[in-house]
């Protein structure tokens, strides 16, 4: 019993990667900073080199953060907003934008949030998933 349960689990998840259904382009969900490299903010986008699943790289692929990202109070979360127009000072280290973000008293909060929560590179692109 136990023999055809392995031969029957066996074959499964070999016509799962058939299909690609555990390539990291189905599952990726965030984490773009584990391929892709020499990130930057340019205005509201993040600009990264990032591989493809062949191994090249997509150089200068970008994404506008502005439809993703509010300003909550001086503070940046990953809800539908644009938060641009109310930060100055963006930089971008790795995974983490920093920027110093508008309060509702007019005052400044430097502020920090973990983009590979939800950017993740889909084969050469950044996406927000």
């Amino acid at each position: 019993m136990k023999n055809i349960l392995k031969t029957v689990v066996c074959s499964l998840v070999a016509v799962l990667f058939s299909f690609g259904l555990f390539s990291s382009q189905a599952w990726a969900l965030g984490d773009f900073s584990k391929s892709c490299y020499n990130s930057k903010i340019d205005g509201p986008y993040l600009v990264s080199d990032c591989r493809t699943a062949n191994g090249s790289v997509n150089y200068d692929t970008y994404i506008n953060l502005n439809p993703y990202i509010e300003n909550v109070d001086g503070n940046l979360k990953l809800q539908p907003s644009n938060f641009y127009e109310t930060c100055r000072n963006l930089e971008v280290d790795v995974n983490v934008l920093y920027a110093e973000c508008k309060r509702r008293d007019q005052s400044w909060n430097y502020t920090r949030i973990n983009l590979d929560d939800h950017i993740a590179n889909i084969d050469g692109n950044l996406k927000y998933e």
